[in-house]
């Protein structure tokens, strides 16, 4: 399974999630399925990492499609173009995840220190997933070519801020669904693939602003 196979299943199963969650909340196997998304995406910043020539522009090109989605992600999820209770969408995540890796991997003098104050800044900002995200995207480049370790790590994880978060998000109980995205990753075989490099740079937004212009409608 290559990176692109990778981009298609996180999309769709995010698709799925957030049809879930607009349309058919009472429908939870929906957001279930949903759970698979961010992993796959969160592992795939961290080889994106390992494999890019030009690490600057990929954390410009992820903050401004970061800005780019963030009114269509009001607009699907809350109906208004601004909200400022709805915290950030995913791609300012990805985006602090990718820069604690970078940070970490030019400035080791300072060790995990980074690391851990650009995962507070997510929290504090509420990111999508928040520091969770940010440490996942960090823990699969630190044990990049590992399998096993990074699975681990994801599971640790997500159990570690499962019981910090538990009563602070209603659904935050779903995210122990996650680990089944570990069973795609697994089958990675480290090539790229069909290049579709923009695939989920156009359809997180473009998906978004149909989801919320479909709800304005009905």
């Amino acid at each position: 399974m290559n990176s692109t196979n990778l981009k298609i299943i996180a999309c769709l199963t995010m698709l799925i999630d957030h049809l879930g969650a607009v349309f058919f909340p009472q429908y939870i196997y929906l957001r279930i399925i949903g759970r698979i998304a961010f992993p796959i995406f969160a592992f795939l910043i961290a080889e994106g990492y390992l494999h890019t020539h030009n690490v600057k522009k990929y954390l410009i090109r992820l903050f401004a499609f970061a800005l780019i989605s963030e009114i269509p992600f009001n607009l699907a999820f809350d109906g208004n173009i601004i909200d400022f209770g709805s915290g950030l969408n995913v791609f300012f995540t990805l985006f602090f995840g990718l820069l604690a890796v970078f940070v970490y991997d030019h400035y080791k003098n300072f060790g995990f220190l980074p690391v851990l104050l650009i995962g507070i800044i997510a929290h504090l900002l509420d990111t999508d997933y928040g520091m969770l995200g940010v440490m996942v995207i960090f823990a699969f480049y630190a044990f990049k070519g590992d399998f096993y370790k990074q699975a681990l790590s994801y599971i640790l994880l997500t159990l570690v801020f499962l019981g910090i978060l538990y009563f602070e998000y209603e659904s935050i109980n779903l995210q122990v669904f996650s680990p089944i995205a570990l069973i795609f990753i697994y089958f990675y075989n480290g090539k790229k693939g069909p290049n579709i490099k923009y695939l989920f740079y156009v359809f997180y937004p473009g998906h978004l602003l149909i989801l919320g212009l479909l709800r304005y409608v009905l």
